[in-house]
């Protein structure tokens, strides 16, 4: 031992030479460590309440161990310890992120996250105007958000939602009117960091938010009850001659859509053997005794006013002591 106190790895004595990174780039937190007197063998862990973290980085040019956290949380509350090692022995520091010192990492990286702010941006939406701002990042416990139009501060209610994500603050005005026209600010307040955005919701701003609004709303009526097949016809049916065969589907729209089944792009002829069957959503097509010549590409088209469809399926016919084609190509 006397050798390795003489000759030991790191910066001296336990605790020494750590250091802390806040990086301004993202919503993580660099811890970084720098040990001198290496060798080609030593080794560089980083540990988490004593469990070591594979994703730890060490390089050996430089001396320098980093460890990145992504999207500091409460959950990365704890005991961090860097440690270095050969046959020397061992040497390392420890970092308590937890009480005073957590707080001031995320105070720091709420004041980033408001002086990263975008300025507003406005944006019509299916359900109204979207007002936002992006952030670098964004910490509900660190950070506080309030609204005004007009001066007049917001509150969340049936046609105003307010919220944001890690890395966006956002209002939402549902059903806008021309009430809603004017200033609107958001002021994002981090510790003693105070910060206000502003934008015009007004004139042609209005009128553009107004009129994507109006597309998008258009846009999904039509995709809500424009016709489709939802489900139920699988993309290949094989079946033996002589047998009767029940192809079912389930379809939608609003009005109640047209329904058409096409044989190879023609329209199919429901006579003798072929029947259609509608009851409901619930479309069924059956073909008795059918024979190789009911072979063929199948659709069930189903249209109406805001729009069209087609599901398809192909039928195989295979004769008595054959086997099916998808088997014999297995």
């Amino acid at each position: 031992m006397d050798f390795y106190k003489k000759n030991r790895v790191g910066q001296g004595s336990r605790g020494r030479g750590k250091t802390i990174s806040k990086n301004s780039e993202s919503r993580g937190q660099q811890r970084r460590h720098m040990v001198t007197n290496t060798k080609k063998e030593t080794r560089f862990q980083w540990f988490f309440q004593r469990a070591e973290m594979p994703d730890g980085q060490y390089d050996p040019e430089t001396g320098t161990g980093l460890l990145c956290i992504e999207e500091l949380s409460k959950k990365d509350k704890g005991i961090y310890r860097a440690m270095v090692s050969d046959d020397r022995g061992e040497d390392d520091t420890i970092l308590g992120l937890t009480g005073d010192a957590l707080d001031a990492i995320f105070t720091e990286l709420g004041r980033i996250g408001a002086l990263s702010a975008t300025p507003l941006k406005i944006q019509g939406t299916e359900e109204g105007i979207r007002i936002f701002s992006k952030v670098k990042y964004y910490n509900v416990e660190y950070m506080k958000t309030t609204w005004f139009h007009k001066d007049k501060r917001l509150e969340s209610g049936d046609r105003i939602r307010t919220g944001t994500t890690l890395d966006e603050i956002w209002l939402h005005i549902l059903d806008p009117k021309d009430s809603d026209k004017g200033k609107y600010t958001l002021e994002i307040a981090a510790g003693k960091e105070v910060r206000q955005l502003s934008t015009d919701l007004s004139g042609q701003a209005f009128e553009d938010a107004m009129a994507e609004h109006q597309r998008l709303k258009t846009l999904a009526i039509i995709e809500k009850n424009r016709a489709k097949v939802v489900r139920g016809l699988p993309d290949v049916a094989t079946i033996m001659e002589d047998k009767t065969l029940c192809l079912t589907c389930i379809v939608s729209g609003d009005p109640t859509p047209e329904i058409s089944w096409l044989k190879n792009d023609q329209p199919v002829t429901f006579l003798d053997r072929y029947r259609m069957e509608v009851r409901g959503t619930e479309v069924t097509i059956t073909i008795e005794k059918v024979n190789s010549e009911d072979s063929g590409r199948y659709g069930v088209f189903v249209k109406n006013k805001y729009g069209s469809e087609t599901g398809q399926v192909t039928i195989s016919v295979f004769k008595h002591g054959d086997e099916p084609k998808e088997l014999k190509s297995m």
